[in-house]
């Protein structure tokens, strides 16, 4: 199935996007829109659109399952983690777009997804786009100790032969990600925001809002 972008783009009008990699902030700042300035949104969910997808078409979606050899798993190529990741995100927009557009239109939402822009300027304008990074290091030293993330650590400590190692080589395909968005970001005129680690939450928000004229 496909939708006709115009008809998107009249009919998502309301959604702000927080695009870019890991550990760039998009979370928080969306949490701070919720709170502050009370924003819809809508969580990507692998599990929940994963009993509806095709395993031929949506070959990525079928991934992580507890049939893995996860050690092979977090132990990939850089190039192959890195696109399952964009092809997870890719697979996924099909069921996410049509959430958003059952959610109600009189409040704004915000979205919080890293994918290459070319999939959605279609329909979200850059202006209502904005690209969020951080350094690599930072991703290193934050991405698999993250509270959320802690089902993850917990798998690569359970099943992986060299844990460090994995969450090491892991963290390449995450900064690969995170610097292929931005670079498409940047090509495409897209803002982008660098979130340093002495950048506060406040200032970020401010930043973003900005931007957006909110």
């Amino acid at each position: 199935m496909k939708i006709n972008n115009n008809y998107l783009k009249e009919q998502l009008k309301h959604v702000y996007w927080l695009n870019g990699g890991p550990c760039a902030g998009k979370t928080t700042m969306t949490k701070k829109f919720v709170e502050e300035l009370g924003f819809q949104t809508l969580e990507d969910d692998v599990l929940k659109y994963r009993p509806f997808s095709c395993p031929i078409e949506h070959s990525a979606l079928q991934m992580p399952n507890p049939n893995l050899d996860w050690n092979k798993w977090f132990n990939r190529p850089v190039d192959v983690h890195y696109q399952w990741l964009v092809d997870l995100v890719q697979e996924m927009m099909e069921f996410f777009i049509i959430d958003l557009l059952k959610m109600p239109n009189d409040r704004s939402i915000i979205v919080d997804l890293g994918i290459m822009p070319e999939n959605i300027l279609s329909f979200i304008p850059k202006e209502r786009m904005i690209c969020l990074f951080t350094s690599a290091e930072e991703i290193e030293r934050l991405y698999f100790f993250r509270e959320d993330h802690k089902m993850i650590l917990d798998c690569i400590n359970a099943h992986t032969t060299n844990p460090q190692q994995s969450i090491k080589h892991s963290n390449k395909s995450l900064v690969k990600f995170s610097n292929e968005i931005k670079r498409a970001c940047v090509k495409n005129g897209i803002k982008t925001i660098e979130r340093k680690p002495n950048m506060s939450v406040d200032e970020q928000f401010r930043l973003i809002c900005e931007h957006f004229g909110i």
